[in-house]
């Protein structure tokens, strides 16, 4: 698929700055139709968000284009040892922005930034740079020297990155695995995403565009940097729905027609050889998790985190439905959420004035309404190590953090904030549950995708039997 690279060769040309080369770019997402539904999403890093629909994207172009980083000119770069520092100083500040992107937040840091593991991939790209004869002795020590000393700083410099070339030397085979993955992200700041790269007009057309999504979702080699093995029903639907999206918008600008566009919502893909990923919590497995959060040290943050799950238990919210909550959304006394979900639409869920999740809440909210503002009445906000409750309200990231803190302090096993979601419709549908009102419960606009969120066992249907 070599020939899909580098619609916008000018993108790439040298003497031109890395500068100048973003800021032409920014000006081609109105003929990008991927950068252009990219862009169309919100700014943040839930599944139906920018950063999803990027990652998601990026692999796909990467697959048909092939790795960034055997498109780069490193010998060039050895031998210019001042614009690799500038380079890595504009890539590290350029990752910060992303992060803070992310998280919805209105500077950037470069603490916490992973250095050591791109400058250890440069490294040892340079041993073999010089086995092969590629680079001298003195340039490897030079090289090494330099990368060995580096010290991140907040300055972005112009840079004159060089051209992709055909023939380069490919030490994808001597490289290892993260070595690989570290130079990709690398690569793709200073030539260009595959995203950006990617010719996405000569794919925009219905058979091509399923041939493309089959063989990906089949393939999924290590060549490309992409994990292998069969993949998820969430994996297909999430891809076609984002190509779906590129289409649109190149309808939108006028690149195809109304008629291709139709073809390619009328895609149909395999479900995939696996069932969704989500994994079943039970009560045991909640109170497990009340008691580690109640017997932290931080007393306050306890009780947070203790409502926070019984919420995501009882309720089955989504991520960014949960931090998106204001105090005036939660009617204590009669026992309701008010939800905007996805696509701004609104429900109301109801719990028990009995629940484990109505204790919950009961003491959070009699910490929480001590700080109650005027304006800004998140339900749920930061608590910091001396145990006081800070106006700012918590990200969704937050929560994936939580589950992975919970784990380390004392849960038996891995979980994510969606597998409460999963376990919400499993036990509704346990309980007998009409699907259809378990699916507007969930907020889900199919009933379809409230099956898939499913858990129940064979050992469920044993009581099923036809009786005379």
């Amino acid at each position: 698929m070599q020939n899909l690279i580098l619609r916008n060769n000018d993108l790439l040309a040298p003497n031109r700055s890395l500068i100048e080369t973003k800021h032409n770019y920014a000006s081609s997402i109105s003929i990008n139709p991927a950068l252009a539904y990219i862009y169309s999403l919100a700014a943040t890093d839930t599944s139906g968000g920018r950063v999803n629909a990027k990652y998601t994207l990026e692999r796909f172009a990467r697959f048909n284009l092939g790795p960034s980083f055997v498109k780069v000119d490193w010998q060039f770069l050895v031998k210019q040892p001042r614009l690799i520092q500038n380079l890595l100083h504009s890539f590290f500040i350029y990752r910060a922005k992303q992060k803070a992107e992310a998280k919805q937040l209105r500077h950037y840091s470069l603490k916490n930034l992973q250095v050591t593991p791109l400058i250890n991939a440069l490294l040892e790209l340079s041993n073999c740079m010089f086995l092969n004869g590629e680079i001298s002795e003195c340039e490897l020590k030079k090289w090494q020297n330099q990368l060995s000393n580096y010290v991140i700083e907040d300055i972005e410099t112009p840079i004159e990155p060089s051209s992709s070339a055909e023939n380069r030397i490919d030490y994808s085979l001597s490289l290892s695995v993260r070595s690989q993955i570290t130079l990709e992200a690398f690569s793709c700041f200073y030539i260009g995403s595959c995203i950006e790269r990617m010719d996405w007009y000569q794919v925009l057309y219905a058979p091509v565009l399923q041939n493309l999504m089959q063989q990906f979702l089949s393939e999924r080699n290590d060549r490309n940097l992409i994990k292998t093995g069969s993949y998820s029903p969430a994996t297909a639907d999430n891809l076609l729905r984002m190509l779906r999206g590129v289409a649109h918008h190149a309808w939108l600008s006028e690149s195809i027609t109304v008629e291709t566009l139709e073809r390619i919502k009328a895609i149909k893909l395999p479900r995939g050889s696996r069932q969704s990923s989500g994994r079943y919590l039970s009560y045991n497995e909640l109170d497990k998790i009340s008691v580690i959060c109640l017997n932290q040290t931080n007393k306050i943050k306890g009780i947070r985190d203790n409502a926070i799950f019984w919420l995501m238990y009882e309720s089955g919210l989504r991520r960014a439905e949960v931090v998106n909550l204001s105090l005036d959304d939660i009617d204590i006394d009669r026992g309701t959420i008010h939800v905007v979900g996805k696509g701004n639409k609104e429900r109301y869920v109801p719990f028990s004035l009995e629940s484990d999740l109505y204790r919950a809440l009961s003491k959070w909210f009699d910490i929480r309404l001590k700080l109650r503002g005027n304006i800004f009445n998140p339900l749920f906000c930061v608590v910091n190590k001396h145990q006081q409750v800070i106006a700012k309200s918590l990200t969704t990231q937050s929560l994936n953090d939580l589950c992975k803190q919970i784990q380390k302090i004392g849960f038996e096993r891995i979980i994510s904030p969606h597998d409460f979601r999963h376990s919400v419709a499993t036990n509704l549908l346990r309980a007998g549950h009409d699907l259809l009102l378990v699916s507007k419960f969930m907020g889900h606009s199919s009933v379809t995708t409230t099956q898939r969120y499913d858990r129940r066992s064979d050992d469920d249907l044993k009581g099923l039997a036809l009786r005379r």
